[in-house]
């Protein structure tokens, strides 16, 4: 059994007893990195020896994923989880799923908080149909590219990245949407410094291209 555990977007409060009791119970833990996942099971108060651990991320190589397959099934009760939210989604956790149904392990969700329905639930914004487009490219010119043809949907869209590649996404949907275009930027959800902005994109560009700290912080973008 592997089990897929959601774990806090910013709040350690929000880690549920099921993941804990999950991850007590797993004989192997997948974690995106060994400090995060260790700061994780101090909070949780729970004792993990580090032979348990095995660092899965984008780094990890094919072959390094069929020496992980063959210890899952050696295992009774394996366990991934992110850094940062719900595993699988921006991470290399599809390639892990595809060995495992072929190879009759049983996968099961342990569902918790996510960035994406996190900010659906706080806009305004009509959420019967959307479109997650998750991380755009790094290159400017695809980055634009893929933000036209999003542009030709009637639907909202969800745009995740990294911290430092906030103003290059906002000014980017500037660039191809017009600076009028109402936007939702969700900061640091379920943290202190949470903050939900609701504006035109010009107006949100400008406050942070004027105050650019670098911007450092956790972010969803939802385009109306």
């Amino acid at each position: 059994m592997l089990y897929i555990a959601a774990r806090d977007i910013g709040n350690y409060k929000d880690n549920t007893e099921r993941l804990k009791e999950i991850l007590i119970k797993s004989d192997l833990i997948l974690v995106e990195s060994f400090r995060e996942a260790t700061t994780l099971f101090k909070v949780l108060n729970i004792n993990i020896e580090r032979e348990k651990l095995i660092e899965f991320s984008e780094h990890t190589k094919q072959k390094d994923i069929y020496e992980i397959i063959e210890k899952i099934l050696n295992c009774e009760i394996s366990t991934l989880i992110s850094d940062c939210g719900t595993p699988v989604l921006e991470d290399p956790g599809k390639i892990l799923l595809e060995y495992c149904y072929s190879n009759n392990i049983k996968v099961s969700p342990i569902p918790g908080v996510s960035g994406i329905t996190a900010a659906i639930m706080c806009l305004p914004f009509n959420f019967k149909e959307f479109y997650y487009a998750g991380l755009l490219s790094r290159d400017d010119k695809e980055r634009e590219r893929k933000l036209i043809y999003l542009k030709k949907l009637n639907i909202p869209i969800i745009i995740l990245d990294t911290p430092y590649r906030m103003n290059k996404v906002l000014n980017a949907i500037k660039k191809v949407y017009s600076k009028n275009k109402i936007v939702g930027l969700c900061l640091d959800l379920t943290t202190e410094k949470e903050e939900i902005i609701i504006d035109e994109i010009g107006n949100i560009c400008e406050r942070f291209n004027k105050n650019n700290d670098k911007n450092k912080r956790e972010f969803v973008i939802v385009i109306s």
